[in-house]
């Protein structure tokens, strides 16, 4: 590829991921909304803009790197939103027990509806479970849901995307070798990788409160601490074991409010900038490296299978596992049965493994992008056009309860 085209090529994801940030912030709709569609479209007119190709082995650490940068700021976010013991087994639950159900019923479908695989179709299920925070986060800040609900909700998307993550790539492995994977080297995998993430995620925090130390007080340099820690660690914990760096990321942000020190508060203007600009290049960058062409068959089957996740599944599943929890009320529970996007996470995971299977020729894996990129597309645009309307009909925003308590005060 020429540098011109190269130079052009990040000017203009960069250029429409700032575009269409601001723009949906003018007409009032999350900008996930605009993100993946311009991407797609310039992808699709612009003969020489193909990210993925552009940096060929290079595309996958990249988005690794972005994303881990996304959900280590997703766990600071955790730090300011505690929840009492109640609401964490509810998530325990959702994350644990509902990924189960959900991975399964979305292999499933994804067999019945796609001429793929079964190995396909099963990995489809597990890149299927992740949700994330780059795009609940923007939804519940459009909605504004009570701030029970944000909670549970963030909570749930933040902790489900490396578990979803992790066990696609076990799953991945397995593609990989043959049709069916051993399940006692899947298991083995999974404990190398939380014991191999959870350690590199202790050290990580170390090095973050040591050079926040040593930044004393500097905000330029203590922003550049979080990055550089990020980074250096997410890259050796996949060095080590694969994906396993995004549970670091993750586990380094929940603990380093705790852990780091003072001083965070001033950072976060700086690396929530850093994060925002990520999100937005990559739903652009991996929208742009889908080509039209390998659409053609798909959009059909994959609106089916939206249909099922969103309006069967995903309600289905919180219907169950809320049961037992005190205090849900039947709307707040309707609510976070409307709620389960699907984002980057399901987007780049996708990617990555795409290349590694059509180069190796795996049946059908040349599919695995495309029907995850329209699912994600699917579920971002369904739930940021019936979200917030179905919040104002359920009466589970911060205002309605507002109201609601304003109506009930006694007159003085």
């Amino acid at each position: 590829m020429a540098a011109d085209e190269i130079f052009a090529s990040v000017a203009i994801v960069v250029g429409l991921a700032t575009v269409s940030q601001l723009l949906a912030r003018l007409i009032k709709l999350p900008a996930l909304l605009l993100l993946l569609p311009a991407g797609f479209i310039a992808g699709a007119t612009i003969s020489f803009l193909d990210p993925a190709k552009m940096f060929g082995e290079l595309f996958s650490p990249l988005v690794g790197f972005a994303v881990a940068l996304i959900l280590f700021h997703g766990g600071l976010e955790l730090f300011n939103q505690p929840m009492d013991r109640t609401d964490h087994n509810l998530v325990g639950r959702l994350v644990w027990v509902g990924s189960a159900i959900t991975g399964t019923c979305a292999a499933l479908a994804s067999y019945l509806l796609f001429d793929v695989t079964g190995g396909i179709a099963i990995l489809l299920g597990a890149i299927l479970i992740v949700s994330g925070p780059t795009v609940v986060g923007p939804l519940l800040e459009f909605i504004k849901p009570t701030e029970r609900l944000s909670r549970i909700l963030a909570w749930e998307g933040t902790l489900v995307d490396p578990v979803g993550a992790l066990v696609a790539v076990i799953i991945f492995s397995g593609v990989q070798a043959s049709d069916e994977a051993s399940v006692t080297g899947a298991l083995e995998s999974l404990l190398v990788s939380l014991l191999v993430g959870t350690v590199m995620a202790a050290v990580g925090v170390l090095l973050i409160r040591a050079g926040l130390h040593l930044a004393k007080g500097s905000d330029l340099l203590g922003t550049q601490v979080l990055f550089g820690s990020v980074i250096l660690m997410t890259g050796f914990t996949d060095a080590l074991a694969d994906d396993a760096g995004l549970l670091t990321a993750l586990l380094m942000g929940m603990a380093t409010p705790k852990l780091a020190g003072t001083g965070l508060a001033q950072l976060r203007p700086f690396f929530d900038t850093l994060v925002n600009v990520s999100i937005g290049v990559l739903f652009v960058a991996i929208s742009a490296s889908v080509p039209p062409a390998s659409l053609k068959g798909l959009v059909l089957p994959a609106l089916a299978l939206v249909a099922i996740l969103v309006l069967v599944v995903r309600p289905a599943v919180v219907w169950l596992l809320t049961m037992p929890t005190p205090g849900l009320t039947t709307h707040e529970r309707l609510f976070l049965g409307w709620m389960a996007p699907r984002g980057i996470v399901a987007a780049a995971t996708a990617a990555s493994f795409s290349a590694a299977l059509v180069q190796q020729k795996v049946p059908t894996g040349e599919l695995l992008l495309p029907i995850t990129f329209l699912v994600v597309a699917g579920t971002v645009t369904f739930y940021s056009l019936t979200a917030a309307p179905m919040a104002r009909l359920l009466k589970v925003r911060e205002v309605d309860v507002a109201e609601v308590t304003e109506s009930n005060a006694p007159a003085t």
